[in-house]
Order: C-alpha cells, then structure tokens, then sequence
C-alpha cells in the first residue's frame, strides 16, 4: 500500500511531459529487446507508432512513419501469400461462438523475401500471430507478432531427411536378415535394370499418338518391375516412389491423346524415384559386410566413409552420349594411382562418374590431402564433392566447345590443401572451364528474383559473380531444374561452419577458382 501511494504521490507531482516515459519504461524496454517482430496496426491497417526494434530489422524498415500494413508486405510477400495474411487479420475481426477461443489468429509457414545491403534476396520463414488488443472505443487495433521461424524449419527438414535415411537403411538391414545377400542384391539388379529401361525409353523419340502410347506403356511395365521388387525387399521408400509415379503414368494413359508436353510433369516423379534408388544403392553398400567376395570398387576413406559410386543407370546415361566407334580409353585419360580407399581416389572416383554422365572428360589432380586434420575431413571431403561437381556440370565445357576455345579436349581438374605456418589451412580449387559470366548471373539472379535489376546493374563483376552462393541460383534450364541451384550453397554452409571463409575469382573463358581459409584447429582439452 505505501509503495503504491508512494508512485501515485510522485506521479501527481512530476510534470506532465515526463510522466509518459516514466509509465511506459517497460513497454519501451520490450520494444527494444524482444526478439519477436512486434506492430499494431488499426481497422484501416495503418501502422500506429509503437514498433519493436525487431520488427524494424526483419521487415527491412526503418522509417514506418504512417506507412500501411498491406503496402509494406506487399514487396515481400507473393500476392497469394498477401491475400492469406490479411483474412487471417480479417478473421479476428469477425465475431467468434461463445464457446469458442478468441482474441488471436495465426498463419503459419509465410515466406519473406528480404532485400539484403548488397542487392541480393534472402527468404525467412515467419509465423505471423494477430491479437485483438483493448484500444480506444472507437479504433479497432490488432497486435501483430511476427516470429522468425527459419532455422526451425530447416532443422525440422535436416531431421525428416535423417529420419528417412535411417529408415531406408534399417529396411535394408531387416531385408537382408530375412532373405539373404545374395537374393538382395539379385533384386537389386532387376531394379538397376529397369531403372536403365525407364532411362532409355524416356529418350526415344516420338511424335505420333502410337509412339506415345507406347513409350507410356513400356515405362508402366518397368515402374511395376521396380514397384514390386521394393515390396519384396519390403523396402517402403522405394516402393511408394515407385506407386507414386505410376500412378502419374495411369493418370497419363486415361488421356484422350498425348503430346510431349504431357510428360514434362513426370520428370518431378522421375527425380524423387531416381533419387529414392540412388539412397537405397549407397546405403546398401554401407550395409553390406566387407568380405572377399566384395567387388573392388567397395572402399572406405581413412576416416570410415564408405565410397559411394554412382549408380550403374547413371553411367549408361553418359554412356548413350558417346562417339560410335570412339575408343572409351581415349575419352578419359589416365589418372595417377591414388592410395585405394583415401579421399584422393574417391574424389578421382567421383570426377570420373560425373564427367561420364555428362559425356565430357576431366582430370583431377589433388595435392596435400594427406595433411587434412581429422577435424576438417568431413568438411574438405563435403565441400570438395560439391566443387567438383559443380565444375563438371556447370564450368567445363563439352569436347567440341573446349576444341573451338583452342583447349585440350580433357578439363583439368586442380584440388590443393595446404598447412599455413599460423596454423590456419587453406584449400584451392580451380578448373579451367567456361569461368563464370557476370551478366549471365546478373540475369539468372534477377529473373529468379535473387535480386533486383538496379542493385544486380551496381554491382561490380567481383561482388555479381557471388551469388552463384544464393539458394537456388542455377544455370540449368531443364524441367529438373527445380531440384537444382544448391551445391554452392550447401559449400557455402560448410565452410561458415568450419568456421571458415571462402573467396571467389573467375576469367571468363578461361578459368574459375575458389579459396577457402579454414582456422587453426584448437589443440585438445588437457
């Protein structure tokens, strides 16, 4: 009671002017600190003055001044996504059922596109939460709590993608107990084989209706074939792949006619069945007990990872694009033998199976990977991966465009890693491929909505070739292309959580180089 009349007497005696600040120093406080993005706005969706500094940084505004909600969303938002977040607005203001809760509305999985300093575009999942707050009888306000949710989300999709593979290999785990190795990897090969129909009728080409039909019908035989052999290996990701494709085959084949057009939307299907299979296979070489029956390309790194090649299908892909008659040993030539089973061989490995999916030829030369320090392994082994395909699909160039360039028909491939006296370590990747166009990223960036025009235009050549690092930022113009534009990406994650830096250069036509400054390892706890 004293403490109560004590602030009231003091309130009376201060003056006028300073009574806001001294009535509103919590709501202050929480306008500051609060991590949640926090506005009000009115009936008219005008945003009134009191703004969280949240707000402020994750819409991208500084100055709201009388600025009105739907104006301000409207840059970052799709118009779809707009138009959902303004009913939820409009839901709290409709009168709810007696029994039934009120006060708040909430819509989940909003994505923003927010401008960056630079120009560039990055995407933050929020979650926006709408509550009537009480306000003057004649203003209708709503508080609106906008939480960033993005790192949630993409740990929730990191973890369903662990789950999943964790399944797979438990089902070929039980598998194999139950019908043996060998009949496993019979099955196996049935569904390699059909796989490699699939591939092969998909090319053919057709223009009558008959053609089509057919095309239609023999892919429907293969995708049964690969459905009931993951049944029988009871293998429940390959099979719902499998039926999930099939069953866009039947929608096909209830058509009154069909057009080429109409199978471009498979190729989504054919991507999560190819990629399904492609897990299975590498999962199941993990599995698999070593034994001296095993084939020789079944090799573990010097840190435990098992070799992964490509799968068979993969290889025959590169394989159709081959010269009639051409000596395969004259497309690829020769690498220096790597120790078998260290990280030189199953890069080697890799270069090798992915300059033949994309009938080029390529030679990668590594040096100082025998000084990565355990603690990187996993990182240099990842990024490295990554590079390197990149380079093969995306820099190097096909044998007839490196002849017209004057160059020599196979790409050189260069990975270095090197111990520098502070401590710290450095990698260096080059290829002498097409290099990197900076107006072709510029383009690419803007019609993806990666960035703007005008910020894309100010950028120097050094800053515009950098977002080829963006999610999904790719060159491929293909009906895949969806799945593509995350390599640089994922490079780009790996090395920031080394701790490390990673620079960029490229000349156009000749070559592309990228860098990366990992720290000193810390010596371990004593």
């Amino acid at each position: 009671m004293f403490s109560s009349a004590h602030r009231q007497d003091h309130d009376e005696r201060a003056p006028a002017a300073d009574r806001p600040t001294q009535d509103h120093w919590i709501a202050d406080a929480l306008r500051k600190n609060i991590a949640l993005g926090i506005l009000f706005i009115d009936r008219e969706n005008n945003v009134l003055p009191q703004i969280s500094a949240a707000a402020s940084t994750l819409l991208r505004c500084r100055e709201f001044g009388s600025a009105n909600f739907e104006t301000l969303l409207k840059p970052l938002v799709a118009e779809k996504t707009l138009h959902s977040i303004l009913a939820a607005r409009d839901r709290l203001r409709q009168p709810a059922p007696a029994d039934a809760p009120s006060g708040a509305a909430e819509l989940a999985d909003v994505d923003l596109r927010l401008p960056n300093p630079d120009g560039s575009v990055t995407t933050a999942c929020c979650r926006f939460t709408f509550s009537a707050v009480d306000a003057h009888p004649d203003r209708d306000v709503c508080m609106v709590a906008i939480a960033d949710e993005t790192a949630d989300v993409q740990h929730v999709r990191e973890l369903k993608d662990l789950r999943s593979r964790v399944q797979v290999q438990a089902e070929i785990l039980r598998s194999l107990l139950q019908i043996g190795r060998a009949r496993f990897a019979v099955s196996m090969q049935r569904t390699d084989a059909a796989m490699s129909a699939i591939n092969a009728i998909l090319k053919k080409p057709a223009r009558e209706q008959s053609a089509f039909r057919l095309k239609l019908e023999e892919t429907l035989v293969e995708v049964d074939r690969i459905r009931r052999e993951g049944a029988a290996l009871k293998l429940t990701s390959l099979e719902g792949a499998a039926r999930s494709f099939e069953d866009s085959l039947h929608e096909l084949r209830g058509r009154a006619s069909l057009s080429g057009g109409d199978f471009l939307p498979l190729a989504v299907k054919l991507d999560e069945l190819f990629g399904q299979y492609a897990l299975v296979r590498a999962l199941t070489k993990r599995t698999q007990p070593a034994t001296a029956e095993a084939s020789s390309d079944e090799r573990v790194t010097d840190n435990g990872t098992q070799i992964i090649d490509a799968p068979r299908f993969i290889a025959k892909m590169g394989a159709a694009g081959r010269i009639p008659g051409e000596d395969a040993r004259a497309r690829v030539p020769p690498r220096r033998p790597a120790r078998s089973g260290s990280l030189e061989s199953t890069l080697a490995s890799l270069s090798e199976h992915i300059a033949e999916e994309y009938a080029k030829a390529v030679k990668l030369e590594c040096v100082g990977l025998d000084l990565v320090p355990a603690a990187y392994q996993g990182a240099v082994k990842n990024v490295a991966i990554q590079l390197i395909r990149n380079a093969i699909m995306h820099g190097v160039e096909t044998r007839d465009a490196r002849a017209l360039a004057g160059k020599p028909a196979c790409a050189a491939l260069r990975l270095t890693f090197v111990a520098l006296p502070d401590g710290s370590f450095e990698m260096r990747f080059q290829d002498d491929g097409r290099g990197v166009d900076p107006q072709l990223v510029r383009r690419i960036a803007v019609a993806k909505g990666l960035i703007s025009a005008q910020a894309a235009a100010a950028l120097p050549d050094r800053q515009a070739i950098k977002l080829i690092f963006k999610s999904r930022f790719t060159t491929i113009d293909t009906p895949l292309a969806e799945g593509h534009g995350g390599g640089l990406t994922l490079v780009r994650r790996y090395v920031d959580e080394s701790g490390g830096k990673i620079a960029l250069a490229s000349l156009p036509g000749r070559d592309t180089r990228f860098k990366v400054s990992l720290p000193a390892v810390p010596p371990p706890d004593s």
